[in-house]
């Protein structure tokens, strides 16, 4: 996770803003469908939120 966090602050804000976008999209997806990638995803978003705070 701290590799994922540490790679993402290499990306500008609007790049973060879409990672953002789309996992947490892909998340709520998966939520509803009773997916196990659900909470792979919502991490993936958590990571570029902490990433895009971080600048």
């Amino acid at each position: 996770m701290n590799d994922l966090v540490t790679a993402f602050r290499e990306l500008d804000a609007g790049d973060l803003d879409a990672i953002v976008s789309e996992f947490a999209w892909r998340a709520e997806v998966m939520a509803e469908a009773n997916g196990d990638w659900s909470r792979v995803y919502a991490l993936i978003a958590c990571a570029a939120v902490d990433a895009l705070n971080a600048k």
